[in-house]
């Protein structure tokens, strides 16, 4: 996706985005509020692995599990039955989720690009398909988000947890969100709102600064 490219999400014009003091640079879209570190500055694969294998993410973190319980109680449990079909999408190398909703009774399967590349996902259909801490990982969130849209059953969810950034650039520039070389990708509930609306979905729930909800609207 080059300079000169519009927004796949909603095809506006890029405006630059340089914080001050910080040699990267960025793009901002002005109509559905998209973040996206120029594509120079994105880490290589193996270093992105390398910063993931850091994160402090496996069933002895408390904090990681009270996270995860927050975003059961109110993006999962309110929108999907127990016993019903879910897709983990970039579980990590401890699938933490998982085993919380299989002990609630949920059916769940997990992909994750370095730790889980099985990609037996794409012949299966879900309830729902969770992506908690993926999003802003993703160079361009609309071509994953379209191919698990196709993954989901008629008025299927995708629940999302990503943090929104302030849609300030002062702000924007130190906001510590930003730091992880692998965070490249960030958005505001107008942005999931646009993602939404180009999948044929309907954004039904947002919570706190982090959790949204969409669901698949079309007949399938």
């Amino acid at each position: 996706m080059g300079q000169a490219n519009p927004c796949p999400i909603c095809h506006a014009r890029f405006l630059p985005l340089n914080p001050p003091a910080d040699e990267r640079a960025y793009r901002s879209c002005p109509n559905c509020q998209w973040i996206v570190l120029d594509k120079a500055w994105v880490p290589s694969l193996e270093k992105q692995k390398e910063r993931y294998l850091q994160h402090e993410n496996s069933p002895e973190n408390p904090g990681y599990i009270e996270m995860f319980e927050e975003f059961i109680r109110v993006c999962v449990d309110p929108f999907v039955a127990g016993g019903k079909r879910i897709l983990d999408y970039g579980c990590g190398p401890e699938p933490v989720l998982a085993d919380l909703l299989t002990k609630r009774g949920y059916a769940v399967d997990t992909y994750d690009l370095f730790f889980k590349p099985d990609e037996n996902y794409k012949t299966q259909k879900y309830n729902l398909i969770i992506l908690t801490e993926v999003l802003e990982h993703l160079e361009n969130p609309i071509t994953v988000l379209r191919v698990l849209s196709e993954r989901l059953e008629p008025q299927g969810v995708i629940s999302i947890m990503t943090l929104f950034h302030p849609n300030d650039s002062e702000k924007f520039s130190k906001w510590w969100y930003r730091r992880d070389i692998t965070h490249i990708s960030f958005y505001t509930l107008m942005t999931l709102r646009e993602i939404a609306q180009v999948l044929g979905m309907d954004l039904i729930f947002s919570g706190s600064e982090r959790m949204a909800v969409m669901r698949l609207e079309r007949l399938k």
